[in-house]
């Protein structure tokens, strides 16, 4: 899975962006709320826990947490606070089971298809999960311990800076070339954390998405190799989950020139 020791002090991030993307939180919370927000009646508890160390670290970064907005369930209320997406998985029925969770800013997917499914029914659109990942996620889940927190990263390359972004079947972005400064292109990385929770026992699963013009790559030709090398391994079910908008031979052209210093 690509994790590593998560150390706690670094659990959010927190940037220039915050008041941006708070507000657009705000926002799609206000227009959208099914799309972006779910929870099933047993999940209030941990969500309560969730809220409070989360205030908890906002506090001991010197950053101070808005006030409850009200009438809210708790992960809403926590949501309002963080520029992270925030999911809640519970342990039932020998399954983790997406409980609640806020996702204002997905990969092309949605809470609401998510809730209430366990961890194979939420990853089924990931390329080769069943027949390589399924076994491993589920152990590294039973296994995770609120002393080991971690954290991983993964990355797309879209023809959108759209942070909200729907599920597959809705609004897609699409692009037929990239020009040499790498337009329409854009790099999305999603931080993402996985905590176990002291009292509730639940996990707590954490998404930052951070954007930056593909663009940036004509100054970093070593992390254009990498990324070719990439897409280049890529198959064909990997190559349609991770999807560019319709632009992988023009992906791999661009990073070819990059990499070897020809832009």
């Amino acid at each position: 899975m690509g994790t590593r020791a998560l150390d706690l002090d670094q659990w959010l991030v927190v940037d220039r962006q915050r008041r941006a993307d708070l507000n657009y939180r705000a926002q799609l919370l206000a227009r959208v709320r099914p799309m972006v927000f779910a929870a099933k009646p047993h999940s209030e508890a941990a969500a309560a826990e969730l809220l409070a160390i989360t205030r908890a670290w906002l506090l001991d970064h010197d950053i101070a947490p808005a006030l409850p907005f009200g009438d809210e369930h708790p992960v809403i209320e926590a949501a309002r606070l963080v520029q992270e997406d925030l999911v809640i998985l519970q342990r039932i029925d020998d399954a983790w089971v997406l409980t609640a969770g806020v996702v204002c800013f997905p990969t092309h997917w949605s809470i609401a298809d998510k809730i209430g499914l366990p961890l194979d029914g939420i990853h089924a659109p990931v390329a080769h999960y069943e027949a390589e990942l399924r076994e491993r996620v589920d152990r590294f889940h039973d296994r995770l311990t609120v002393q080991r927190p971690v954290w991983r990263r993964n990355w797309f390359v879209l023809p959108t800076d759209e942070l909200h972004l729907r599920s597959y079947g809705g609004q897609m972005h699409t692009a037929t070339s990239i020009a040499a400064d790498g337009t329409p292109m854009w790099i999305r990385s999603e931080r993402q954390t996985l905590r176990r929770l002291p009292k509730s026992d639940a996990i707590v699963f954490t998404i930052r998405v951070q954007l930056q013009s593909l663009g940036v790559l004509r100054d970093r030709p070593d992390i254009a190799g990498k990324m070719l090398a990439s897409v280049r391994s890529w198959d064909h079910d990997k190559r349609m989950y991770t999807s560019t908008g319709g632009a992988i031979d023009e992906l791999i052209d661009w990073l070819s020139t990059v990499s070897t210093g020809g832009a």
